[in-house]
């Protein structure tokens, strides 16, 4: 079976006010703790950040993503597939924070948030088969019940 996806990237930002341990249980839930990397910052009034980050590119990994985010977030997903990728196959999804760490994954356009980034692999680029290519994967998922 072809790759589906380049990587897929994913990020969350902990503010000071946060639950730090909470965000990366989350993050464990969706990716393997070894492939998750946290970095720390400064925010604009010298507060304390964590990046929690990491970069998905076994199918193994592709999977666990999205079983864990679940079927009702796949089909939101696959009903606003054509406006979440780009002319490159890039792919943009983004998780209310505060719903994700209850479980409850909800596509949302603000910026408080779990991103999902990555990229369709075809050769050449082409924004339609790639479109194609997410909507299989996805599909498959939530309709063939294929989670290992």
């Amino acid at each position: 079976m072809a790759k589906t996806f380049h990587y897929i990237r994913v990020r969350v930002m902990c503010n000071a006010t946060e639950d730090e341990d909470l965000l990366a249980q989350t993050m464990e839930l969706l990716c393997d703790p070894e492939r998750i990397e946290v970095s720390e910052g400064e925010g604009h009034h010298g507060n304390r950040l964590l990046m929690f980050e990491a970069d998905l590119k076994s199918g193994k990994d592709h999977k666990r993503l999205f079983n864990t985010i679940g079927i009702e977030a796949m089909k939101s997903i696959l009903a606003e597939l054509d406006e979440r990728m780009d002319e490159d196959n890039a792919f943009y999804l983004r998780f209310d924070k505060q719903k994700a760490v209850q479980g409850v994954w909800e596509l949302v356009r603000h910026g408080d948030v779990f991103m999902v980034n990555g990229k369709v692999e075809t050769h050449p680029v082409d924004r339609d088969a790639a479109l194609i290519k997410m909507r299989t994967f996805l599909n498959d998922l939530v309709h063939n019940d294929k989670l290992d």
